[in-house]
């Protein structure tokens, strides 16, 4: 009796620890369990970090492939603008490189018509040429409008350019004063010249005058003096 109540406990004890082996092993499994998706967590949570970068990257690579493709339409634009801007200006300086721009002559009269005007002023200037074409720049009005006089050499204009200053002892012609066929870029230029000039000898810059040099206005220092 004595023998197997002791077979009966030992058996028990060794189920009761079966079962703690058991039930520590079951533990076990819980805490790699636990442990698992606490890792499984965090890897969703990187993996979501990562796509959200991801995504942020390529709106940013977006954004700049749209700021590059409009910079390099911009800059073919302005570049195709420029050149056919500096064709034009080109165009327009050839065909006024004949011209020259007289002011300040009286309107034409019957008795004093332009031409005669022209020839007496060329005389007085001491200069040999003759005219292809001319005509008065705008409508009549109560003001003196430019005459336009075209020759066959631009050598004439300049010609005209440089002895004009014989007529300003003219009683006569003494008002008048003639001018190169400026383009609107050159007149813009020419204004912001002669603001400059202006401001510079307002600032005490006496000495200084607009000159022509290889065809283009430019402020010197006056020569003469």
């Amino acid at each position: 009796m004595e023998e197997q109540l002791a077979s009966i406990t030992k058996t028990l004890n060794e189920i009761k620890s079966t079962q703690n082996k058991l039930i520590q092993s079951f533990n076990d499994q819980n805490k790699t369990i636990k442990n698992f998706n606490n890792r499984f967590d965090d890897l969703l949570n990187q993996i979501k970090k990562i796509t959200d970068e991801n995504i942020l990257l390529n709106n940013k690579v977006s954004q700049l492939e749209l700021k590059i493709k409009n910079f390099e339409q911009n800059t073919t634009s302005t570049s195709n603008t420029t050149h056919f801007d500096i064709i034009n200006e080109i165009a327009d300086r050839q065909s006024r490189i004949n011209n020259i721009i007289l002011f300040n002559l009286p309107e034409p009269t019957e008795t004093k018509p332009d031409s005669d005007q022209i020839k007496l002023i060329l005389d007085e200037m001491e200069l040999k040429i003759q005219p292809v074409r001319y005509f008065r720049l705008g409508n009549p009005s109560s003001r003196t409008r430019p005459l336009k006089i075209t020759f066959n050499d631009t050598k004439n204009v300049f010609d005209i350019l440089r002895a004009q200053s014989k007529i300003r002892s003219s009683n006569q012609f003494k008002e008048i004063r003639f001018s190169s066929d400026r383009t609107m870029k050159q007149r813009e230029q020419m204004s912001k010249l002669r603001q400059e000039l202006e401001s510079r000898r307002n600032n005490g810059e006496q000495n200084i005058i607009i000159k022509y040099i290889k065809g283009n206005p430019t402020i010197i220092n006056n020569p003469k003096n």
